[in-house]
């Protein structure tokens, strides 16, 4: 597993456009918005892109971060990503706070949030509309103290 900044913007549309890797995200006929203001780290299997880790800037020194992985390299796989997202993210911000915004209708983004013990900050009823039909959204946070734990836990302890 290898975990570096995305270069080639073709690669990052196709993984975020496949739909077995991001399922519920994307409605059907339309595709993933790749944020302007975002820096995007492929997590690779030899030379496969099999995760996604997007950052930005949320609100002063709080940043925001999403994870996609493609069927088959989630569960433990999808937590030894986060820990190098970690290790990447505490050596190259000085961030104070994560949060991410989990989908109502998905169900593994908010098991793996959870298992890396963020705490849940908020609900947003109809955050967005996928399909026509409104979803909520659940915000989570993680410390940066968190981080620094996560990015040192052995992937053995962990699960």
């Amino acid at each position: 597993m290898n975990i570096q900044l995305i270069d080639n913007p073709q690669t990052l549309w196709v993984f975020l456009n496949t739909e077995a890797n991001t399922g519920n995200i994307v409605d059907d006929g339309d595709h993933y918005f790749i944020k302007p203001d975002a820096l995007y780290l492929g997590v690779y299997e030899d030379k496969r892109l099999v995760g996604v880790h997007e950052v930005r800037a949320f609100w002063h020194s709080v940043v925001e971060c999403h994870a996609i992985y493609a069927p088959g390299f989630r569960g433990k796989y999808a937590l030894e990503g986060h820990r190098r997202f970690c290790r990447w993210l505490l050596a190259n911000s000085t961030f104070t706070n994560s949060i991410t915004l989990v989908p109502d209708t998905t169900r593994y983004g908010r098991t793996l949030i959870r298992l890396l013990g963020a705490s849940r900050v908020g609900h947003l009823d109809d955050a967005y509309l996928s399909n026509g039909k409104p979803v909520g959204v659940t915000l989570y946070q993680l410390t940066r103290t968190q981080y620094e734990e996560l990015a040192h836990v052995s992937a053995h302890r962990a699960v």
